[in-house]
């Protein structure tokens, strides 16, 4: 008999839930604080709110790690519906808190239901590929150490370029140094920051800059070319680009270079909450599965 499986995940995969070609997802909001008073993702608390907010208010906006109370709530809800759940989280090294909430909840768990927490190496649109990598295997496989092995698969060729317009933005929200941001801003660049899947150290790293947002879209097309040609790799599985729509002729660009490659499954996601205290104004981002 095939088993039922449930799958957990945050809302910063860049993706709403109707993308998600599965019936049975769980998915959780991460708290978001925009200068000390905490919001979750909703109609009126969302990316284009933050960056309405950064662009008015000069406000400073955190992310915080999932809630382990809410993450038990689901578990508690579904242990008895279910013979297996997946728990896709976001990187372990862009969040440690997160990912050992993750733990924390399966360890309290083995003798119910098994659970399998992936770390995806990514967030937000990355975050997307790898969970529509893993339902894509779910929907063929229930063997436990399949699911585990063609994850990490998933994980490894997974590959995600973030153009950020502006770098304080990042730094504000604690995931790169000041003189990083300080330098994007005196030099006026636009950099291209990536996550890399096949990249055991996990970190966010510098892959080019451009002085116009076109030069930086080409680079990432030469990017991505690259990194298929390393992958022996003719067609892209999937690609998920997500945008704010307040920087509509540089996604569009992007967007018509990006349709020049082969690809299986284009995904144009959505932009969360969450997203926006990454990224800020203006930015984008495109993650491709190889």
């Amino acid at each position: 008999m095939d088993k039922k499986v449930l799958i957990i995940t945050g809302d910063n995969l860049g993706l709403s839930k109707e993308q998600i070609d599965y019936p049975d997802v769980e998915i959780l909001k991460y708290p978001v604080v925009v200068d000390g008073k905490e919001y979750r993702e909703s109609n009126e608390y969302t990316a284009q709110w933050l960056n309405e907010k950064y662009l008015k208010e000069n406000v400073v906006a955190k992310s915080t790690s999932i809630v382990k109370g809410e993450l038990i709530d689901i578990v508690e809800k579904n242990k008895d519906k279910y013979d297996l759940i997946i728990h896709v989280v976001m990187s372990s090294v862009m969040s440690a808190a997160t990912f050992a909430i993750a733990n924390s909840v399966k360890e309290m768990y083995e003798n119910t239901i098994p659970i399998i927490n992936i770390d995806s190496r990514q967030v937000m649109a990355g975050v997307g590929n790898v969970l529509l990598g893993v339902v894509d295997i779910i929907k063929k496989n229930n063997n436990m150490d399949d699911i585990v092995k063609l994850s990490q698969e998933v994980v490894q060729n997974t590959f995600s370029y973030f153009v950020v317009a502006d770098l304080n933005y990042v730094y504000r929200g604690g995931r790169i140094g000041k003189a990083k941001a300080l330098m994007g801003s005196v030099l006026r660049i636009t950099p291209i920051l990536g996550l890399m899947g096949d990249d055991k150290d996990g970190q966010i790293v510098p892959l080019g800059k451009g002085r116009t947002f076109k030069q930086v879209n080409s680079l990432i097309i030469e990017l991505i070319k690259a990194k298929m040609a390393e992958k022996s790799a003719t067609v892209i599985k999937r690609l998920n680009i997500i945008g704010f729509g307040d920087n509509k002729e540089a996604f569009s660009d992007l967007e018509e270079k990006l349709k020049t490659i082969p690809c299986d499954d284009f995904i144009i996601g959505r932009a969360d909450l969450v997203v926006a205290v990454y990224c800020g104004p203006k930015s984008y981002t495109v993650s491709v599965t190889i």
